[in-house]
């Protein structure tokens, strides 16, 4: 019978080499963590560790890195990974005016902008609570405050579109020793200087934690590859699309008869909340090319597997107008104007885009691109319609939905395909402190 035992009580690099003695030992895990209980972990990676090759071993051991007051744009480049594991600040949730925020332009213009945007999300949180009070009344045996919370939510996923992309988050990255490093290492010839900065940080932390692990040779024939290919690495702009493509792009490489006569019991018989089997991968992609506010595209990047590159943000596309439609009239108005202004003043400065980024806001629109397998296509479908998503990118999944319901007639789909509507169950969707909690 099989001995089967839990280790995790130990540091990342000594749980890699526990794992990594497997292929050089017979002896069982249990006798190798003896030698590191009696020994420390540090004895024992300087006596196994060399010599063994430490990329392998560093896929065995997992970290979780910690990065507070970075933007937002810093975040989606630290996610910018398939392999990337972990968590970021909500701004559907949290209310983000006092959050400091990162201007690497540093004029007073840009200041100015970037006060504009804050000035409005401020001035603008309390009447709209208030009008999304009478929009939507609590109904009847629902509790104040989870009500409350519902509509505080739907505050933050309208004013969300006018926060500046330089506003400050931060996240948890969960991550295995050798995929820190390679990200890491690209980050160091990000086009952003912060990026750049924090791949320097992270870098200066881990070698301190974990100096066998991040002790890495670098190439100068791939730094300057690397440097040479930053910006295409890194972001999509408007040059990679066709300037007559419409709006909504689709198109497959899947061929639907060869689909139904090889797996017509598989792709018709699928219940709800169950994902398709990968070896659907191997039928061929699905590209989706459209315009979505980047304050949704982030929630879209969330699905690591597939490609969804970080499209630059800029002003090329306008603003969504769902953010202006859910305003009252007199916040409209003043919101029209803003973008406008706003959006002629960032145009105006003499610096490079990259930089720009910072002061547009979240709901600018931006020119996105997604290639997806069959069964990474369901699953962002079937995930990212359902009604607590925001409203943006629930439009996306529906067109997405209709495009593959008419390339594979007999498809089994479970999208939520009802009209957005607000839902007190967002008044829920947090983390509360019990109020006995360790008693």
């Amino acid at each position: 019978m099989a001995d089967i035992f839990i280790v995790d009580d130990q540091g990342p690099e000594a749980t890699a080499m526990l794992q990594a003695l497997y292929s050089r030992s017979a002896d069982s895990a249990r006798k190798h963590l003896e030698m590191v209980k009696q020994r420390g972990s540090a004895k024992f990676m300087e006596s196994y560790y060399v010599g063994y090759g430490h990329a392998s071993i560093g896929d065995c051991g997992t970290t979780t890195v910690f990065v507070e007051g970075l933007s937002i744009l810093a975040c989606k480049a630290v996610q910018d990974n398939p392999l990337y594991s972990g968590q970021e600040s909500s701004t559907r949730y949290i209310d983000f005016s006092k959050q400091p925020i990162i201007d690497p332009i540093a004029t007073g213009e840009s200041q100015g902008v970037l006060q504009k945007w804050m000035d409005f999300y401020l001035r603008s949180l309390e009447p709209l609570e208030a009008y999304l009070k009478d929009r939507f009344p609590m109904g009847e045996g629902e509790k104040e405050r989870v009500w409350n919370n519902a509509i505080k939510a739907r505050g933050f996923d309208i004013l969300r579109g006018f926060l500046p992309a330089g506003i400050t988050s931060q996240l948890a990255w969960t991550t295995n020793l050798r995929q820190a490093a390679d990200k890491l290492h690209l980050m160091r010839h990000h086009p952003l200087a912060e990026v750049r900065e924090i791949a320097d940080g992270c870098l200066k932390v881990l070698r301190e934690h974990y100096p066998s692990s991040f002790g890495h040779k670098d190439y100068e024939a791939t730094e300057a590859y690397l440097e040479k290919t930053a910006f295409k690495n890194n972001y999509l702009d408007s040059s990679f699309f066709d300037d007559g493509q419409p709006d909504l792009s689709f198109s497959t490489t899947v061929d639907n008869g060869v689909l139904e006569a090889q797996e017509l019991d598989v792709i018709a018989a699928r219940p709800p909340k169950t994902n398709l089997p990968r070896h659907l991968d191997g039928y061929g992609q699905y590209t989706c090319t459209f315009d979505l506010d980047y304050g949704s595209y982030r929630d879209l990047q969330r699905h690591r597997n597939g490609i969804c590159r970080i499209p630059l943000l800029t002003g090329e596309r306008g603003f969504h107008d769902w953010y202006l439609d859910e305003l009252p009239d007199d916040l409209r108005a003043q919101a029209e104007s803003l973008v406008a202004e706003q959006y002629a003043a960032i145009e105006a400065l003499d610096v490079r885009a990259e930089d720009k980024q910072y002061l547009y806001p979240l709901g600018a629109k931006v020119r996105c691109q997604t290639v997806y397998t069959l069964p990474q296509m369901i699953y962002v479908i079937e995930l990212r319609s359902q009604n607590t998503v925001h409203s943006t990118l629930r439009e996306v999944m529906h067109w997405m939905h209709d495009e593959m319901i008419r390339h594979h007639p007999r498809l089994t789909l479970h999208t939520d395909l009802e009209a957005s509507k607000f839902d007190v169950k967002r008044g829920t969707q947090t983390i509360f402190k019990r109020e006995n909690a360790g008693r």
